[in-house]
């Protein structure tokens, strides 16, 4: 149970997040706001989750994601937009450019439409820039502004030409993973319940050519095959953008709640693999009951493979699962209090909340 800080602590809290550089690893906001649901610089209140009432009947063999008529409607609305951003101490967001199943016979013009709103969210509020280096987060820092950070939820947008990666370097892209849980033409991903293989002969093209460019190599949604090869084969430090540590990578199989429909395996091993690499695994909050629920996570990793490999990647999607005191991204500051109240020092902190990060754009990016 969160119980009320100490004056001092609480003070400690507040200036260690002003303090430091913030950065969330994973938003899907650019999904409604290519929509036309919702716009970067409006905050945007929704209906509380017990109260709303679906506009149709949910029958209880639907699958589970109709179960949440809720999150279903809404999505990440409300849970993400500019003044959040400033509200939670945010240096940076990195936004999703993600395919949804329904849109992939259009996979390019897609992506190219996510593209083309982020710009002009960016043109159109004066405290968001689109960050495609470390100099650019630092500027923002001091100047209080936020950036955002382009980011592919998979690769299937490119098709089967890798030059297409140069252009959206051109155009901010600046970390990317080869697939989310389907399978696409680079890797396989977690899919539920299949037996999956790793890396085509593209992927691994993919890996080497992110690695010239300075693309960070996301390892989210993508299976355990796939994941070590990626790791054999990357010159540069990756990382997970979004995932559970106790969830994902457990120190025995049954103790996660996803075993056995995904393999979970080797957990220990995976995440010294990822420290070894140096590489960041970024926690997410979706599914988790509260903030110290989320925390605990944070300290599994931190206990783990150390202090300089966790960071923070939110992925609220919908209220129905976000954790209590966690609903949108402007209460990031609560995790900074709970660090504090558990006794993090301040260089832990510092680290979590985005310096580690920090460390692998400045290993990583080019500009």
């Amino acid at each position: 149970m969160r119980t009320q800080l100490p004056e001092d602590a609480a003070v400690r809290a507040r200036e260690l997040h002003e303090r430091a550089i913030v950065i969330d690893c994973h938003s899907d906001i650019l999904i409604p706001i290519t929509n036309g649901f919702v716009r970067m610089g409006t905050q945007v209140d929704i209906p509380d989750p017990q109260q709303y009432e679906p506009p149709f009947e949910i029958k209880a063999e639907s699958p589970p994601w109709v179960l949440w008529p809720h999150s279903n409607r809404f999505g990440c609305i409300g849970q993400y937009s500019l003044p959040q951003f400033q509200a939670g101490g945010l240096t940076a967001q990195v936004c999703a450019i993600f395919v949804e199943n329904d849109q992939r016979d259009r996979a390019l013009r897609r992506c190219m439409e996510m593209v083309s709103w982020l710009h002009r969210e960016v043109e159109e509020n004066d405290a968001l820039e689109l960050a495609t280096s470390v100099a650019d987060i630092h500027r923002l820092k001091d100047e209080g502004k936020c950036g955002a950070i382009m980011a592919f939820e998979a690769l299937e947008q490119l098709g089967y030409d890798l030059t297409l990666l140069d252009l959206f370097y051109k155009l901010g892209l600046r970390m990317a993973s080869l697939t989310w849980s389907r399978r696409n033409q680079f890797a396989d991903g977690l899919q539920h319940d299949v037996r999956t293989g790793g890396l085509t002969s593209l992927g691994r093209q993919a890996i080497a050519r992110m690695n010239e460019l300075g693309i960070v190599i996301d390892l989210a949604h993508l299976n355990q095959v796939g994941y070590w090869e990626v790791l054999e084969l990357t010159e540069d430090p990756v990382v997970m953008s979004h995932c559970s540590g106790r969830g994902y990578f457990p120190l025995k199989a049954e103790e996660s709640r996803f075993h056995p429909a995904h393999d979970v395996s080797r957990g220990r091993e995976r995440l010294g693999a990822l420290a070894e690499n140096g590489g960041v695994f970024a926690v997410f909050f979706l599914g988790f009951k509260d903030v110290d629920d989320v925390v605990d996570d944070i300290e599994y990793v931190l206990n783990t493979i150390g202090p300089d490999h966790v960071g923070l990647g939110s992925d609220l999607y919908g209220l129905h699962q976000a954790p209590k005191g966690l609903e949108d991204i402007s209460k990031v500051p609560a995790i900074t209090e709970s660090l504090v109240r558990r006794g993090q020092s301040d260089e832990v902190i510092l680290k979590v909340l985005g310096g580690n990060l920090m460390r692998v754009f400045e290993q990583v990016w080019k500009d």
